[in-house]
């Protein structure tokens, strides 16, 4: 005994070390996770040769572009939230990243619209500089000029006025002088006296007063010779009195001043004489006269104006407003400014007759390329490995909704990366609890859930050594599970029931574990047969996804079977009646043999057509349900929750139709010709937005199509099979070869291709699988197909079921994954609840009951068994529905009500009444009796 212990002891250990060692890598599977289907394709598929050769001959390019929709409202203006897009792009540092928006459409409109004007501004200035040039030297010669011919004027006019005004002073002061020397010598000694003496006198007395001035003696001499002739030499004095000699004075001050100034007919007309003699020299009339009137100081101002008046009519209309600031100006730096405000002037007048344009009506329809509503977009081209980078910083504000396939992956990531957590917890404690309350034990849950639990663990371990080495796509993860949890319960709790059946039948611990392992292990093994070589068929797809899902099943069926039929009995035998703690021996109550279980199970075989007609109604009633009403879509964005990628692409599709668009390649083996017939035929499609002629070689052509779908849409498959047939046409009419790749032919063979592998090969696979398993283990043929046809039927009520919740009341489409999980989950794993009751079915045949004794005890006794395995499979899959995907939601409603109807309907009712009615050939064709 102590040997059994210590082997026990050891093999717990051994396990122990490896589910650590495996577990140890479980958190890195998620960072090496594969979101993208396309990437887990065959090499050997169209779509994939096509990229191939489009890389090889186009190129393949490491940039991406992210269209961003952002929503507009009254307090942001368009500029405000444009330009929170363009921060972003700004702050961050990556070659190549560039954004497109109405903002830069703009002002690249508004660039080119200033370019115009300008162009028109420079034309019209051609001839204005040079004119405005013109125009100055032109004033500023005038104006010199007119200042030189002042500056002349007024220097005669001074001279002679101050010439004229000295000779009147002098002759003024002679007559006085002579007035003197009348009274002194005159009078006093005439009749001595003569007018000789009295004028040389007077001459002598002005020149020892004023000075030598010649003008003196020739005004004396005159004056003298005319009193001579009138008066004699010696007149009385009053004679001399009486012939005014101050009038002859004068008299002949005016015709000396005359014989000076020939033309100088009045002392004070001297500007007029000055301004003959100049024009009689020659001067211009017109700068004669400018210079007379700006005065002796040359008024500036006003030689401003007269020049302008000048020039008014002669200048252009555009100079004439400046002539003011150009006339009389030595700084040439006005002609610059002159030119300048001119320049202005003609813009401002250009652009009043053809105003800018407006952001909200850019010509070309441009701007309801960008706007739409409330809606506007921008166009981020950056790097494949920033676009993650730069959505996180993007919707910080939640109205910005970037897009692009690769955003929408990312979202993808980043939901699934957060629901794990949750939902291994919440499958964890939902487990745990129902475990607890159908056992009615805590030390065997504990350690069931703990072994569960490495288990699961340790299969993200090994799947993260599958990853590193190939690729894995992320339903792998969510998918071990449910599976690991489920199994592992149902396989826990009937071993753990049957333990303490034996000892309450009085067998020893030791026995009864023997006795338990004898019966129950090879249903366990068989179960586990049919679910990992059922579920593991997914590994002979050609589709990398699917064959990490098929593999990631098997890898969790193996380590469950470990836990299960090796680790927990070994466990068992160590603690012994402890695996029963707190309630031991009493823990059998009422959950062993449940009363309301017997009863359907009677009832079921005293009247086995009735039940056999109301299922066959209800699941006709269901076909007819999904028949006419479900929806598929092979859209992962509809079965998102409402990120910002999936309300942004929504946008997209209802108010920017262009922009949801994706890329299809035909590639033509053949002559140009054919290329050319088919371009044209692409050409005509309503679905085509874009088609050219991307590549023409040596009997290769590569047309590249823009269509007007995004890369996941269901709209792909029906232009797929439309871009074949055109290519089709074109190769029986040229004789050519023609492939279709691109977003098209992905979507065709990641949907339809998977399809008619699955509908074709896989699902016969599973049924053969569970046929020839449990027709070996049940030496039976009919049991197994019993069992598959029951499944149907229940596959068939949950899936109606599920389509009315999600279709009917939610509006989401279902999935067209969502049968495959289904039909595959409940082949393999739906079979242990029928696997529990027909051994057991079988052991009370043995032991010399009845058929109809034998299947009421057998649904008596594993009933409550299979109807706790059921809730907890149920509650392991209904933990998914806190996911926010809504694929997963509704694999958790589709699986946890098609468990429920399977256990609680299907098994206790259906399977009795089918046993009853087969009768003997239950066990056809091996033994009938």
């Amino acid at each position: 005994m102590n040997t059994r212990r210590a082997k026990s002891i050891a093999v717990i250990i051994a396990w122990l070390l490896v589910m650590t060692y495996l577990a140890y890598y479980s958190g890195r599977v998620f960072g090496v996770l594969t979101y993208d289907e396309t990437q887990l394709m065959p090499s050997n598929i169209e779509p994939i040769i096509v990229s191939n050769i489009v890389n090889r001959y186009i190129g393949s390019s490491n940039e991406t572009t992210l269209i961003v929709v952002i929503k507009l409202n009254g307090s942001d203006s368009i500029w405000s939230r444009l330009g929170y897009v363009g921060n972003v792009v700004d702050s961050i540092d990556a070659p190549n990243i560039s954004v497109v928006n109405l903002v830069t459409v703009y002002n690249d409109v508004y660039s080119r619209y200033n370019e115009s004007i300008n162009n028109a501004t420079n034309e019209i200035m051609s001839n204005v500089t040079q004119s405005t040039w013109s125009l100055y030297w032109s004033l500023n010669n005038q104006c010199r000029a007119v200042i030189s011919i002042n500056r002349e004027y007024y220097s005669m006019v001074s001279d002679i006025s101050r010439k004229i005004e000295n000779e009147l002073n002098a002759t003024l002061n002679y007559g006085q002088l002579l007035y003197q020397e009348i009274r002194s010598y005159y009078l006093r000694n005439y009749p001595n006296a003569s007018l000789d003496m009295l004028f040389l006198l007077t001459t002598r007395d002005y020149i020892n007063e004023y000075g030598y001035n010649p003008y003196v003696y020739e005004l004396a001499n005159k004056t003298l010779k005319q009193l001579k002739g009138l008066l004699g030499p010696s007149p009385t004095p009053y004679q001399l009195i009486r012939a005014n000699v101050t009038g002859l004075l004068l008299n002949n001050y005016e015709e000396i001043i005359r014989q000076e100034y020939p033309g100088l007919y009045s002392v004070s007309n001297v500007t007029g004489y000055v301004y003959q003699k100049l024009m009689e020299e020659g001067i211009n009339e017109t700068t004669l006269k400018l210079a007379a009137l700006i005065g002796p100081n040359a008024n500036i101002n006003l030689l401003r104006l007269l020049i302008t008046q000048e020039f008014v009519n002669e200048t252009p209309v555009l100079l004439k407003p400046y002539i003011y600031q150009l006339a009389c100006n030595n700084n040439t730096s006005v002609v610059i400014s002159v030119i300048d405000e001119v320049r202005n002037g003609i813009t401002t007048v250009l652009m009043q007759q053809y105003p800018p344009p407006n952001i909200l009506n850019l010509p070309d329809n441009l701007t309801q390329k960008f706007l739409n509503g409330i809606y506007t977009v921008a166009f981020i081209t950056l790097p494949n490995n920033y676009e993650d980078y730069v959505y996180n910083l993007l919707v910080r504000k939640d109205w910005v909704y970037p897009v692009s396939t690769g955003v929408i992956l990312y979202e993808l990531e980043k939901i699934v990366t957060s629901d794990v957590n949750i939902i291994d917890k919440t499958t964890a404690i939902l487990v745990f609890v129902t475990m607890i309350s159908m056992l009615g034990t805590l030390i065997g849950p504990i350690v069931s859930l703990t072994a569960l639990g490495l288990s699961y663990l340790a299969s993200l371990g090994l799947l993260y050594g599958w990853a590193v080495n190939f690729r894995l796509y992320y339903l792998t993860v969510y998918m071990i599970a449910p599976i690991i949890f489920g199994i592992g319960v149902d396989y826990s709790m009937l071993i753990l029931s049957r333990y303490l059946e034996e000892r309450i039948r009085g067998f020893g611990k030791d026995e009864a574990l023997r006795i338990t392992l004898s019966r129950v292990r090879p249903t366990i093994l068989t179960s586990a047969s049919v679910v990992g070589f059922g579920l593991g068929s997914f590994a002979i797809s050609r589709y990398g996804y699917i064959q990490d899902i098929g593999i990631g099943f098997i890898i969790a069926v193996s380590l469950t079977l470990i836990a299960t039929a090796i680790v927990l009995p070994e466990a068992m035998r160590l603690l012994g009646d402890l695996v029963l703690w707190p309630m031991g021996l009493r823990a059998k109550s009422v959950e062993l043999r449940t009363a309301f279980l017997s009863r359907m199970a009677r009832f079921a075989v005293r009247r086995p057509k009735t039940v056999l007609v109301v299922f066959l109604a209800i699941t006709i009633v269901a076909l007819i349900y999904l028949v006419t009403t479900i929806s598929i879509t092979t859209d992962p964005v509809q079965v998102m929750p409402n990120t910002p990628a999936k309300i942004g692409l929504s946008i997209l599709i209802n108010h920017f139709r262009n922009y949801d668009y994706s890329t299809a390649y035909l590639v033509v083996y053949g002559n140009e010709t054919s290329a050319l017939a088919l371009l044209k035929s692409v050409e005509g499609q309503n679905y085509v937005i874009n088609a050219f002629m991307s590549y023409n070689g040596t009997n290769l052509y590569i047309i590249t199509v823009t269509v007007n779908q995004q890369s996941l849409s269901d709209k792909l498959i029906p232009i797929y099979i439309s871009l074949r047939e055109l290519a089709n046409e074109i190769s029986r009419e040229y004789g050519v070869k023609v492939l279709v790749g691109g977003s098209p032919s992905y979507k065709y063979y990641f949907v339809l291709g998977f399809e008619r592998e699955y509908y074709g090969l896989i699902l016969y696979v599973m049924i053969a699988i569970n046929v020839v398993i449990l027709t070996i283990y049940m030496k039976s043929v009919m049991i197994p197909l019993r069992l598959v046809s029951t499944v149907l039927m229940s596959i068939t009520w949950s899936l109606a079921l599920t389509t009315a919740v999600f279709q009917g009341l939610m509006g989401v489409k279902t999935y067209w994954l969502l049968p495959v999980i289904l039909i595959s989950l409940l082949l393999s794993v739906g079979t242990d609840y029928d696997l529990f009751i027909i051994s057991r079915f079988r052991e009370e045949i043995i032991n010399g009951y009845s058929d109809y004794e034998a299947i009421v005890r057998a649904v008596e006794f594993t009933g409550p068994v299979v109807t706790g395995a059921a809730l907890v499979l149920a509650m392991a899959f209904a933990s998914l529905a806190l996911s926010s995907i809504y694929i997963l939601k509704q694999v958790a409603l589709a699986v946890a009500s098609s468990v429920i109807i399977d256990s609680f309907l299907v098994r206790p009712l259906l399977v009795p009444a089918i046993i009853v009615l087969l009768g003997k050939y239950n066990w056809w064709p091996f033994n009938q009796k």
